[in-house]
């Protein structure tokens, strides 16, 4: 279901959030004060900038900002070079409850 959002006005609409994008925890996770989480992107939601990666542990839901670091290899990537399959190390730091990226590395 799409519901409208602030580019109504511009005649775009934007798909509600997914179940993950605001969770504090999923599975057996548990988030430290920072953390390092290596798996397989499961879901990407573009409009709520959050992943979720499927890990050995469940599936852990990621949020991404403008100051994550993105890197492929040694060159710098974007949120948009994330793709539902792809391998990644994540950094992330627990703030407010929610998993937040400081680095992203694509395998």
């Amino acid at each position: 279901m799409l519901a409208l959002g602030t580019g109504a006005a511009f005649g775009m609409a934007s798909a509600a959030p997914p179940p993950w994008a605001h969770a504090r925890g999923h599975l057996n996770f548990q988030a430290q004060p920072s953390s390092a989480i290596s798996g397989t992107i499961a879901g990407i939601d573009y409009s709520s900038a959050s992943i979720l990666v499927a890990t050995p542990h469940g599936l852990v839901p990621v949020a991404i900002t403008p100051s994550t670091s993105i890197y492929r290899g040694s060159a710098y990537a974007s949120f948009a070079d994330i793709s539902r399959g792809a391998h990644v190390d994540i950094n992330a730091a627990d703030v407010g409850g929610r998993l937040v990226a400081q680095i992203v590395r694509i395998r």
